[in-house]
């Protein structure tokens, strides 16, 4: 059933009132909305898409529609924009969108890219350096992977009792449930699952169903590099900042950037956290952030971010929020969403 918060933003969106307010939208109001993909990919019949389909942010052909309404209606920068009004303490333009993407998934390039760059818009993609280049899937993505591949019956697995028949509708579930587990566990905790799972279903897997890779290898992200792609940090290896002693903490943001740094050949100012919800960072990853030298915090917060010229305070400047684009979000939905963010947010 649609929400009633779903229904409002369709409704705004069909009728015009949302095209219409971003046309009105003149002056300058220090806003600055980000928008949030992860993958940009035909999924086809769920049913049979193996991964994790709460990651597919758009098709090919709705990224393309959104793209075009954020060019044609909006005022797209990139963050490195944003720091140097930051920096100036200039006022941000009216309809200020940033578009983001998490992790660093391989249609990036192959879906997204061709896209951005037949429209002439950047993006910021925050990559988890350890995958660049890798065949190993995202940790997050290879659990709901095994689940499917996993025999019928009930499991034991990271503190969850864990039932699965043979309907794709349970694999779901299952894999939603572990996942949301695994997010509010120490970080050996989820390395040991992990394991558990890798042991117990690895070989289960039909021969042909695994993906080649699932990230991107380092050619193809300093082709965008070059053709006008920012990249960011989310971390390393993909962990739950907050479930890191202080060690791994300080480890996962300063290598991250560094290995960027090294690749790309220019500074690397900001970062995603990875999850980003409230209990995936806090003040002590803020502060851990700040000191690895990244000057943006972003998280997966829902919101608008008010970016006054006269300066911000620290803690606002690394709890960046975003509005996240799903495969169900409507494109009329969309527009009200960039009308309207404080509302529908």
């Amino acid at each position: 059933m649609m929400g009633k918060k779903e229904a409002l933003g369709n409704l705004l969106g069909i009728s015009g009132v949302s095209g219409l307010a971003l046309k009105l939208l003149n002056g300058a109001d220090h806003r600055l909305m980000v928008l949030a993909y992860h993958r940009v990919v035909d999924m086809g019949d769920e049913d049979r898409f193996l991964q994790d389909p709460e990651l597919v942010s758009a098709t090919v052909g709705d990224f393309e529609r959104q793209m075009r309404f954020v060019r044609d209606h909006c005022h797209p920068l990139t963050l490195a924009e944003v720091i140097k009004h930051l920096d100036k303490r200039t006022p941000l333009p009216p309809r200020s969108v940033a578009i983001t993407f998490d992790d660093g998934h391989i249609d990036n390039h192959t879906h997204a890219f061709p896209v951005l760059r037949e429209l002439g818009l950047s993006a910021c993609i925050f990559l988890s350096t350890d995958y660049i280049g890798s065949k190993h899937m995202f940790w997050f993505d290879r659990v709901a992977f095994l689940i499917n591949a996993a025999p019928s019956g009930q499991w034991w697995l990271g503190g969850c009792d864990v039932v699965l028949d043979e309907t794709r509708a349970s694999r779901r579930q299952a894999a939603g449930q572990l996942l949301r587990a695994l997010k509010r566990v120490p970080n050996q905790e989820r390395l040991d699952v992990l394991n558990q799972l890798e042991n117990a279903f690895a070989e289960h897997v039909q021969p042909g169903t695994e993906p080649q890779r699932s990230a991107m290898d380092w050619d193809e992200v300093r082709e965008m590099h070059k053709a006008g792609i920012e990249f960011g940090s989310h971390t390393c290896s993909h962990p739950i900042l907050t479930q890191l002693d202080d060690v791994g903490l300080r480890l996962e943001l300063t290598q991250s950037r560094r290995v960027l740094e090294r690749e790309l050949g220019c500074s690397v100012d900001t970062i995603a956290y990875p999850v980003g919800k409230v209990g995936a960072f806090d003040e002590q990853v803020i502060a851990a952030s700040e000191a690895a030298g990244y000057r943006l915090g972003l998280s997966y917060e829902s919101g608008v971010n008010l970016l006054h010229p006269k300066g911000q305070a620290a803690e606002h400047l690394y709890g960046l929020k975003r509005l996240a684009v799903e495969r169900y979000t409507s494109f009329a939905f969309f527009k009200s969403m960039l009308a309207f963010p404080a509302l529908l947010s």
